[in-house]
């Protein structure tokens, strides 16, 4: 009887137990859970001592009530349907101080935005963009500063008259397609008055040459990409990385260049797959085999060189394209603190332009830096720095993707304009507006087709330009009577030989006719 009852007590305090460790297990998932269902990401705690300016990304605080992540854009979030609906950052302060406020934002209607911490609340009614484009999500500052204490703080972001979305609300674009109809949020900037203002008076005072392109009117863009397709072919370039560096040809490349009277070329350092195409010891250190022996890079600079034509390099830190984990893991773009990572890329950089010294322009895009970038809270000035630790005039363009400008330390306006003939608002050039003081510049591409050759070209290439020769023609005077330096791109083959054209020959015909218009030869 006591061995049964034994038993039986056994067996019931294992069913407890059991029981009890769901159920802790269940409420700990949907502790995890806001009201909508999506699970929040870890909360992360951002210390504020070694930055000019912090930035807190939206998902990574901690969201209360309705507020949920963009289910396609990671760093994104949305739905503040009430005054309770909030996200709440962690931030260690250095010391007791007051703190700059800015918010990266998209909403078409006009609402209320406050900030706080412990005492000390800021309160604004939301900016309405005054231009017709792009930047679809923009940077406000709010006014006044916001008091921290030394050490943990609590940093809150509500819309203090915030209401329920009504069923017949339209959703309206999603975010960086163009101005959301909602609020979503992307980050909220922190950092001191007198660091902000070093920080400015530091990025004037290292400004790049950018009147070589002022005086050059346009130059080529070209994406050879570690997904582009050979002219015949089914393979990606990174599948035959070693052999397309090998094979290629230098002086035909130029020769096709030279056609196009472009007064410079950014060339693709690395592209959609972290693969470059020459040596660079910082790279060999934090991923072996991605590298080559023959100094491509260097052979393009020193042939366009001859020919007059300068060049500038084009960079994107492998966040996407073909397989990314395993580079992404070694660069430290995934440890907890992205330091290592802000330190390799600018390693990278430092060593590309030593190697190369005066005769490498700059990095005149490096994509992605708003988008990907931006997030990991890279030092932006480390990394200007290293552009121009071979050339102190070299050229910084960090791409603002389709919303406001990333660093004080870019020089030039860059962003993705698609195949569109336009031109940036002047209104949003200069200090303290939404681009920064760079200069006005344009980048865009011909082909219907897109920036590069990503799909089979089974020998053929795709329809050609978007626009007719006429308008190129009239946009490329137009922009050179403004002085606005224009930069397109050209879909090249992942196989640069003598074998086939590298350019579509219709693209190429309406760069010549572009050539004599602005040429004049």
């Amino acid at each position: 009887m006591f061995i049964n009852n034994r038993k039986f007590y056994f067996r019931l305090l294992l069913i407890t137990a059991v029981t009890l460790i769901s159920t802790l297990s269940a409420f700990s998932q949907k502790s995890d859970l806001n009201v909508k269902g999506k699970v929040n990401q870890k909360v992360k705690v951002f210390d504020l001592e070694n930055n000019d300016v912090t930035a807190l990304i939206a998902s990574s605080g901690a969201l209360s009530g309705n507020v949920q992540r963009d289910s396609r854009s990671a760093n994104i979030v949305y739905d503040f349907e009430s005054p309770q609906d909030k996200v709440t950052w962690t931030v260690i302060a250095p010391k007791e101080d007051d703190y700059v406020v800015g918010v990266l934002f998209s909403k078409r209607e006009q609402t209320t935005i406050e900030i706080s911490s412990n005492n000390s609340v800021l309160t604004a009614p939301s900016m309405i963009p005054t231009w017709e484009h792009r930047p679809y999500f923009w940077r406000q500052e709010m006014p006044g500063v916001l008091h921290l204490k030394k050490g943990e703080n609590k940093v809150t972001l509500r819309l203090p008259d915030a209401k329920p979305a009504k069923a017949t609300d339209k959703e309206g674009p999603r975010f960086g397609s163009g101005v959301t109809e909602k609020f979503h949020l992307f980050s909220i900037e922190l950092g001191t008055a007198a660091k902000r203002k070093g920080q400015l008076e530091r990025a004037q005072a290292m400004k790049g040459d950018t009147s070589w392109m002022i005086d050059g009117k346009y130059g080529l863009f070209v994406h050879w990409s570690a997904m582009s397709q050979a002219f015949v072919g089914d393979k990606p370039r990174a599948e035959w990385f070693q052999k397309s560096v090998a094979m290629f040809n230098v002086k035909v490349f130029a020769d096709e260049v030279e056609k196009t009277g472009a007064a410079w070329v950014i060339f693709t350092a690395t592209h959609q797959g972290f693969y470059w195409p020459g040596p660079n010891a910082a790279i060999d250190k934090i991923a072996p085999g991605r590298t080559t022996k023959r100094d491509l890079l260097g052979e393009i600079i020193n042939e366009l060189d001859k020919r007059g034509i300068r060049t500038m390099f084009y960079l994107h830190t492998g966040y996407n394209g073909y397989d990314p984990k395993e580079w992404r893991e070694a660069v430290g773009a995934n440890d907890p603190d992205t330091k290592r990572f802000s330190d390799n890329i600018e390693g990278i950089l430092r060593e590309c332009s030593l190697r190369y010294g005066k005769k490498l322009m700059g990095f005149g895009y490096i994509d992605g830096a708003l988008s990907w970038d931006y997030p990991l809270n890279p030092s932006w000035e480390g990394w200007a720095k290293a552009i121009k630790a071979g050339n102190t005039k070299a050229v910084v363009g960090f791409s603002s993707n389709r919303g406001t400008g990333v660093s004080p330390f870019s020089d030039l306006a860059v962003t993705d304009s698609a195949s569109d003939i336009g031109q940036v608002d002047a209104q949003l050039i200069g200090l303290g507006k939404q681009l920064g003081d760079v200069t006005n510049a344009w980048w865009f591409l011909m082909d219907k087709e897109g920036w590069l050759p990503n799909k089979q070209m089974n020998g053929h290439f795709g329809e050609g330009p978007v626009h007719s020769t006429q308008e190129y023609v009239d946009f490329f005077n137009n922009m050179e009577a403004s002085k606005i330096p224009v930069t397109i791109n050209i879909i090249m083959t992942g196989d640069v030989t003598d074998e086939h054209p590298l350019f579509n020959p219709k693209c190429t015909a309406v760069m010549e006719e572009v050539r004599k218009a602005i040429r004049g030869k």
